[in-house]
């Protein structure tokens, strides 16, 4: 496909346009492939799975919601997931996903909007929540959370080593870091009105271009020395559900966007580094708001079965 240079032919399309891309077939039947990121990333695995049958290991399908879920979860920040990567392939998890790791939270708990470790009345109406990652866990058993996360660290490290291409979606930039172990947190856990972590064990830090630039180049290296790989980044599209900058949420939410959209296209080469632009599908093609549900954040699953799915598997896919 010839690739569009001229708004032009926008204005003449009938409908919604969609970028045109190069044809780069990097993933067939045969092909192994990992997730990681955000939440999008979920909807992405889903697009692959059942609209091309594409191998994306073991995980859960909630055919209901229209996303699978991977053992290891999310990964908002490329702090966060470069922590993470590090840690695990550094044989270094065992220092970091120990007893601080860890915080009590109320059983019934929505969100992660808890002030407090002694918000709870009784020793044993708690869950244990890791703080680094979404490890999905429901027990307050500490030998059994550890266990729990070992075990998932186990599945994202064996999906990578086998995996033929690696799908990165990053989320935002907003970071909470802990006080102790200086590793990004995997989400915010306190009080969002006062901007306070609980117990104020973590420390607030938005991320600078240079920074995340530095990240991605981090990132890219340890899946490089794994094996031979081909990687594909994206933008997640769903805004900041809230901002910890003294910015309006559009704005702070705007920026973040624009500095891990403009970070990522230092590395983009189609050779081994390749963008695919769900980000701008959702933004500037469909549109805000009519590519979201109704909370105005989470797209719509019309628009990723007509939309975001089509044109990934025509551009990356011989399927």
């Amino acid at each position: 496909m010839k690739i569009n240079n001229r708004w032009k032919k926008i204005e003449t399309t009938n409908g919604v346009y969609l970028p045109t891309l190069p044809k780069i077939d990097l993933i067939n039947k045969n092909t192994k492939v990992c997730l990681m990121g955000s939440c999008f990333a979920d909807e992405m695995g889903w697009v692959l799975k059942k609209n091309g049958n594409v191998d994306i290991g073991n995980v859960e399908c909630n055919n209901e919601m229209k996303h699978v879920s991977y053992p290891w979860g999310t990964f908002f920040t490329p702090m966060n997931l470069f922590d993470v990567l590090d840690a695990l392939m550094n044989n270094n998890t065992k220092n970091i996903f120990n007893e601080e790791s860890f915080i009590r939270v109320p059983k019934n708990l929505k969100g992660n909007h808890y002030q407090s470790l002694k918000q709870y009345d009784e020793m044993n109406d708690y869950n244990l929540w890791c703080l680094f990652i979404k490890a999905r866990l429901n027990t307050a058993s500490l030998d059994q959370a550890i266990s729990k996360v070992d075990s998932v660290l186990s599945k994202l490290n064996n999906s990578l080593k086998n995996a033929d291409v690696v799908i990165i979606t990053l989320g935002l930039i907003e970071t909470w870091i802990s006080k102790v172990k200086n590793f990004a947190w995997h989400s915010f856990h306190g009080d969002a009105l006062a901007k306070k972590s609980i117990d104020d064990l973590a420390y607030f830090k938005q991320l600078n271009f240079e920074e995340v630039t530095n990240y991605i180049q981090k990132i890219i290296n340890i899946i490089n020395n794994i094996g031979n790989k081909k990687i594909i980044f994206t933008v997640s599209p769903i805004p900041l559900n809230f901002t910890f900058t003294n910015n309006d949420i559009v704005i702070a939410n705007k920026y973040s966007k624009s500095v891990l959209r403009s970070a990522i296209d230092a590395f983009i080469d189609n050779k081994n580094v390749f963008y695919f632009p769900s980000f701008e599908i959702i933004q500037d093609c469909v549109g805000w708001p009519n590519s979201f549900k109704d909370d105005k954040r989470h797209v719509k699953i019309e628009v990723f079965k007509d939309f975001i799915g089509p044109t990934f598997i025509k551009s990356f896919t011989s399927l």
